[in-house]
């Protein structure tokens, strides 16, 4: 009979330690992916094909990785071919995922020629959006874009347009308009512009990614990866990835030396 009662006391011994082994273990777990969460950049990219075009959102990730950040790097994207801020907005699937995720960033992307020919409408859309990204604690990006190859006048008023807003909501900007224009100068035998001297080829839109890349992780670009990947397809369908183009050595520091200047100073 003791033998049994001593057995009993043992099994009831085990079973509280085991009970507060799971309660102590509990809010490890939840600290443990409160942490993870922290250490996750989550970015939203809401424009049109100057955003998907080479997957510009996953290739900014890929640069994160490539550099070893501690802190991991989450990219998605609403886009829709030749969309204005406004047809987002109408649309309402951006708002949706804007409110039913946590976003660190949104990043907003007008049409290439808008912020020139109507930059009230951009204004008035962008302010809307602003105001909804503030309700959610996260912060505006805008995505200063670049001229047409065949008009580098307009970039200027491309650029005042943007600073202008961005100003005005307290918002941060990307500065890939002026990133490129610079890169270019700096070495005119680097083609940022596709054939139709509109969108981007690879080389440009890794000019775009440094310049996130250099925005979400705070950190210098100089060292990132010269190897440009993206999809398959130049769609915001996902497709299989592969390698785009690898830069040389000297124009890689070219464009991240650059990129890093130009973002700490504007």
């Amino acid at each position: 009979m003791m033998i049994i009662t001593k057995i009993v006391y043992i099994c009831l011994f085990l079973f509280l330690m085991i009970a507060l082994f799971r309660l102590i273990e509990k809010p490890t777990e939840a600290n443990t992916f409160q942490e993870t969460e922290k250490q996750t950049i989550r970015v939203l990219f809401i424009g049109n094909s100057y955003t998907y075009v080479n997957d510009l959102p996953w290739l900014t990730q890929q640069l994160a990785e490539s550099a070893k950040e501690t802190r991991m790097l989450e990219t998605e994207m609403v886009v829709v071919g030749g969309a204005i801020l406004k047809n987002h907005w109408k649309r309402g699937k951006a708002l949706r995922i804007l409110r039913a995720k946590r976003w660190d960033y949104v990043v907003l992307q007008e049409q290439s020629t808008l912020p020139i020919t109507n930059p009230k409408e951009m204004y008035k859309y962008a302010s809307l959006f602003d105001a909804q990204i503030k309700r959610v604690n996260s912060q505006t990006v805008f995505y200063l874009t670049w001229a047409k190859q065949n008009q580098p006048e307009t970039q200027q008023i491309l650029t005042d347009s943007y600073m202008t807003i961005a100003k005005e909501l307290k918002a941060k900007v990307a500065p890939v308009g002026i990133a490129w224009q610079k890169v270019q100068e700096a070495n005119p035998k680097l083609n940022l512009y596709s054939p139709d001297q509109s969108h981007p080829s690879p080389i440009g839109s890794y000019v775009a990614a440094c310049v996130f890349y250099t925005i979400f992780l705070q950190n210098s670009p100089v060292g990132l990866s010269r190897r440009i990947y993206s999809s398959q397809f130049s769609t915001p369908e996902e497709g299989n990835r592969l390698e785009l183009e690898s830069l040389s050595e000297t124009d890689a520091e070219i464009i991240q030396n650059l990129v890093e200047c130009i973002v700490r100073n504007t």
